[in-house]
């Protein structure tokens, strides 16, 4: 079992989850803890292997099937669950939505029983740490205490098997961007740097292997670590494609992860940012091994086309108000501030339509 120890726990590991669970369940003293898991399709086979890795002393409360749409509107009833419940910990199991919930729950808690946190990423889009958002709770997320991290995250690569391609190709996607972007990002952070451009390089290797690959442990193994490259280097924060791609599904436009988005949205912004940036796209080009002649832009919508993923936003249809309700919620986003270069509403708007 590989253990690293950077802002907190991360156990990285085939088949680590037997092992790690129960470690880290009496490192915070926990016997019982919350469960919180998401819609995916292989969750009841996950489910099973996290309720035979509880140690015996253990009773847990089961919360499921949190999903983005109403999320939001259930965290009062989970902190009820936690309550009448006694929970002491809380178990995060799937993907981004499901990490923000338990740290936004653990956040509303009282500082005296805050329970800790473990998430075990079942997909390769997030893995509990980074910024957290939640579509409808913005000003309240503003007006809490900062969510805490992980006690522990447990990454374990068998539990991202069986994903359907077009979803790994999204949050495979949405991950490298991450990394692209938080290399980016304003902030003054050597170490985020080489994290950001490591995990851009593992994408540029295995993110089209995995996704035209049947269950390929070793791909999925290196995405899913390019996911806790993309966590750990959102220390700095993000930029303006994450904005724009999130306001978009946060209006409530298309399905699914906003990385369907990423493809569309990130050559505007690229080409927006290219005044502010210096040489660090010549950088990402040299860790994606794109060819001399190959823009980043080209270099990411060319690989977003391989995975099938869409290379405009026609398909959503927006009339003006939407446009510009989407401007507006990305000019607003906290990614925004991280952006390289300042951009207004006007601007995301520009780019929005460029990306149409």
């Amino acid at each position: 079992m590989s253990l690293i120890t950077f802002l907190t726990r991360v156990h990285f590991a085939d088949g680590v989850l037997e092992d790690a669970l129960p470690e880290a369940l009496l490192r915070v003293s926990s016997t019982r803890p919350l469960l919180l898991t998401d819609g995916d399709a292989v969750m009841p086979r996950i489910l099973e292997r996290v309720h035979d890795a509880l140690p015996p002393q253990c009773t847990h409360a089961d919360f499921p099937q949190l999903d983005d749409a109403t999320a939001s509107g259930r965290l009062a009833a989970a902190s009820d669950l936690i309550k009448l419940g006694g929970c002491d910990s809380i178990v995060c199991i799937g993907g981004k939505t499901v990490m923000d919930f338990g740290r936004l729950l653990a956040a509303r808690q009282d500082r005296a029983s805050r329970p800790a946190i473990i998430t075990v990423p079942t997909s390769v889009a997030s893995v509990g740490l980074g910024p957290v958002h939640m579509p409808g709770l913005q000003v309240e997320l503003s007006q809490w205490r900062q969510p805490a991290l992980p006690a522990a995250i447990l990454c374990d690569p068998t539990m991202t098997l069986g994903t359907p391609k077009e979803t790994l190709a999204a949050h495979g996607f949405k991950a490298l961007v991450n990394c692209v972007e938080a290399f980016l990002a304003t902030a003054y952070n050597p170490p985020a740097d080489g994290i950001a451009l490591e995990g851009m390089r593992r994408s540029a290797l295995y993110l089209e292997r995995a996704v035209q690959g049947d269950n390929d442990l070793d791909a999925h193994r290196e995405l899913l670590a390019v996911a806790l490259n993309a966590g750990l280097a959102a220390q700095k924060g993000f930029g303006g494609a994450e904005a724009l791609a999130r306001a978009t599904q946060d209006e409530g436009l298309g399905a699914g992860s906003h990385g369907w988005f990423y493809p569309a949205v990130v050559p505007p912004v690229l080409a927006f940012n290219a005044p502010a940036v210096g040489g660090r796209y010549e950088l990402i080009s040299k860790a994606m091994a794109l060819p001399g002649t190959i823009a980043v832009a080209d270099g990411l919508s060319a690989m977003g086309r391989r995975l099938g993923l869409p290379e405009r936003l026609a398909s959503l249809e927006l009339n003006d108000d939407q446009v510009e309700s989407v401007a507006r919620r990305a000019a607003a986003d906290p990614a925004n501030l991280t952006n390289p270069r300042h951009a207004t509403h006007k601007d995301y708007r520009d780019l929005l339509r460029q990306a149409m």
